[in-house]
């Protein structure tokens, strides 16, 4: 009872940590609503096959990779045939996938995935127009690719461009062609359909063979290109997820702790009259839990909505598959439920074990003087979070490219913590250096601002620590990609040296018509499996081998070959793999001929010089990381921007006496508002400087790695645009918003 009247009589000061648990919930249960949409599905091409058998699964050694190891051709048929031997089996349908993309008008279309024309009963794809394609040059196509039956178009494939005629339309994706051509062109098999048998026969038949799926089983069979955008889609997902945690802990945490050092009085006051520091605590973890409970139930009802804008976001940005859709579901929404309101309690710890320790005394006080600036506990929280912060800054140093990131972040936010910690101890210090002009500028002003921040150096950390997180989180996300953006073309650039490259322009690969054309040399990408294991391989022309190994290509046939390690791939005979698997396709050709741009050009590629491929190398790779960023700093300046304003406001509003008293003495209006403008000044200042602070050693530690990776010597890039729309964004709202809480009081 007391609890909720506390809450209905401080409405305005419990909402700022409403709003963050509310955002906080709203985040959360949208993230897992979009990744629970996202699961992978079953393929619309295997949609009309009630079983479907795959090939045996193999993984890289990391476990990250995984892959169907195909059949070949004489195991493909001899299970074809045992499997249409089965009583009830009314028919086997074998699928084939090679690279196939028509060139129109010197172009070449967006689809480049070829099959075999049997495969269109996969996915019940009907013939349209024209007639089913029967032999070598005859080719069926997606309706929508504006293609007409008796039309002429070079088709290329991984050797080179073909000339087909089109004999159809279809209304699936992609290019068909007759079963004959489509086994020269991918002759090794990962997945058949059947129809007409029970799932535990065909099991039985198929033995070690493979795998037979039904139903959501075949996911499975999800195209691995869908897979790799599903994945960027999650790690952002999971990005937000964890900084929207951080920070709606960190808010709660500092709302939580301000309001309680703002009710000493009152709190000493229930002591006076009997509380135990059981029941303070009890009382201060009910408000919580009142709070956690309406403010989860209104994120949940928000995350209804914000989800399916989410989801359309990520598809637009290529984060997604295009047939993302987000329906909401209890799961996502109830765990997001119970994580705000364990949040809400969390955050209130502190805060009720401080206000446990109140003095029944302190109710005849007249001044609220903080006894001590650091606690015993404060001092260990303090030195536990600088530590992990030079331990994180050191991993960060060490940590390869694909973690790197997420190492710099997590420095970050301990060097956040550890800022917040300490700022007690450096604000009196500051203080007095800032404030000494200050003293022979404005007198009186410099004065009380100086006294005030001396006296309360606990509720001045408290209210710049919403600054140091919005300024450290912005400037760091947008100081990373600036870093990485120049470091990783310039170290591209230094190895390149001035040679010329051939790269796909449209197309996933170049040629092999088109590497020849260029007059430059490239490596054939490939897949290959040994072992239990798969590796991406190259085919490489010539290379010093270091032994020989037994490995089964993309055709299904497995052969003994000399190899070479090249990091974590492969390098095979260059011939060998073309050998195995017509549809490999080169990345880009080096000492490429700028004479040769013309020539190339009707392969789908083009000819550009060092500088140039550096930049477009990493080009998607930093469109992501910006589009990263911004998602992250607009959800963090959003985030502490709420506890920025009720911070300020909360500050405002228990120096309420203190204004009355410089009004009743004799103070105008106009001194009243220089004070709260000179202080709020001061504290947005200090959290800004603690914020850049913060983002150096995660910074340094990645300028280190980046370094040893690149081979060039690289430096710390501060993003100055976001350090100054940051601080000038929070400088506004928390001006706004003392001026506006102060005049209220006043």
């Amino acid at each position: 009872m007391i609890a909720w009247s506390t809450v209905r009589g401080r409405i305005s000061g419990f909402a700022g940590t409403f709003a963050a648990l509310a955002l906080g919930v709203t985040l959360l249960a949208t993230s897992l609503l979009v990744y629970a949409s996202a699961a992978p599905r079953t393929p619309e091409r295997f949609a009309a096959a009630p079983m479907v058998v795959h090939a045996p699964i193999a993984g890289n050694a990391d476990g990250v990779v995984k892959a169907m190891r195909p059949w070949s051709i004489a195991e493909t048929d001899k299970l074809r045939a045992d499997l249409a031997a089965q009583p009830g089996v009314t028919q086997v349908v074998v699928d084939r996938g090679f690279y196939a993309q028509a060139v129109v008008d010197g172009r070449p279309l967006a689809a480049t995935d070829g099959h075999n024309w049997s495969s269109a009963l996969l996915g019940a794809y009907q013939l349209i127009e024209g007639s089913a394609p029967d032999a070598d040059g005859e080719l069926a196509v997606d309706a929508g690719l504006g293609l007409r039956p008796g039309s002429r178009v070079p088709v290329l494939t991984g050797s080179g461009p073909v000339e087909m005629t089109v004999v159809g339309t279809v209304s699936g994706p992609g290019y068909y062609v007759s079963d004959e051509q489509a086994t020269r062109l991918a002759p090794g098999v990962v997945a058949l359909g059947v129809w007409g048998s029970s799932s535990v026969d065909i099991e039985r038949v198929v033995g070690e063979r493979g795998a037979v799926v039904t139903g959501d089983a075949r996911k499975v069979l999800e195209p691995e290109h869908d897979a790799r955008i599903r994945w960027l889609g999650t790690q952002l997902l999971v990005a937000m997820a964890t900084l929207g945690g951080f920070v709606t802990v960190f808010v709660v945490a500092g709302t939580f702790a301000l309001q309680a050092a703002h009710r000493r009085r009152e709190l000493a006051l229930l002591r006076l009259v009997g509380a135990t520091p059981r029941q303070i605590r009890r009382l201060i973890a009910s408000e919580a839990l009142l709070i956690g409970v309406t403010a989860a139930a209104t994120g949940a009802l928000l995350s209804t909505v914000a989800a399916p804008l989410l989801g359309r976001f990520l598809v637009r940005s290529g984060l997604e598959n295009p047939d993302l859709v987000v329906r909401p579901t209890a799961g996502p929404i109830l765990v997001a439920v119970v994580v705000g309101v364990v949040v809400g309690l969390a955050g209130s710890w502190s805060a009720a074990r401080r206000s446990a320790r109140v003095r029944p005394m302190e109710a005849l006080l007249d001044a609220a003087v903080e006894s001590r600036a650091m606690t015993p506990l404060r001092w260990i929280s303090a030195g536990a979070a600088t530590v992990l912060t030079g331990v994180l800054a050191v991993l960060t140093a060490s940590a390869d490219a694909s973690h790197r990131v997420d190492n710099a972040l997590f420095t970050a936010m301990a060097a956040i913590v550890a800022a917040t910690a300490w700022a007690p101890v450096i604000l009196g210090p500051l203080a007095r250096l800032v404030t000494w002009p200050l003293l022979r500028l404005q007198g009186a002003t410099g004065m009380l601002v100086r006294g005030e921040i001396q006296t309360a150096t606990r509720r001045t950390a408290a209210t710049a620590a919403p600054i140091i997180a919005t300024v450290g989180l912005a400037v760091l996300l947008s100081s990373m990609v600036a870093t990485m953006r120049e470091a990783y073309p310039q170290g591209k650039a230094r190895e390149l040296n001035g040679i010329s490259v051939a790269l796909p322009d449209e197309t996933p690969g170049l040629t092999d018509a088109a590497v020849r054309a260029s007059g430059g040399a490239g490596d054939l990408t490939t897949r290959v499996f040994a072992g239990s294991s798969v590796y991406d391989a190259v085919g490489r022309a010539s290379f010093k081998a270091t032994g020989s190994r037994l490995v089964t290509f993309a055709d299904g046939v497995s052969q003994t070959v000399p190899v070479a390690q090249s990091g974590t791939d492969l390098v095979l005979p260059r011939d060998v793999v073309r050998a195995h698997d017509p549809s490999a396709l080169t990345e880009y050709a080096m000492g490429a001929s700028a004479s040769s741009t013309s020539s190339i050009a009707r392969f789908g590629s083009k000819v550009v010089d060092a500088q140039t491929y550096a930049e477009g190398e990493y080009a998607e790779d930093m469109r992501l990381l910006w589009l990263f960023a911004l998602v992250l700093i607009g959800l963090s300046v959003g985030y502490t921007g709420i506890a920025v304003a009720t911070t300020m406001a909360m500050s405002a509003q228990a120096r309420r006496a203190d204004r009355l008293v410089l009004a009743r003495s004799g103070a105008g209006q106009g001194q009243i508002r220089r004070t709260v403008i000179t202080e709020t000044t001061f504290v947005v200042g200090v959290g800004a400087l603690l914020g850049l602070g913060v983002v150096v050693p995660a910074l340094a530690g990645m300028a280190h790695g980046l370094t040893e990776e690149t081979q060039t010597a690289v430096s710390l890039h501060l993003h100055w645009a976001t350090v100054g729309w940051v601080t000038g964004a929070c400088l506004l709202l928390a001006v706004a918003s003392a001026l506006v809480s102060a005049r209220r009081r006043t």
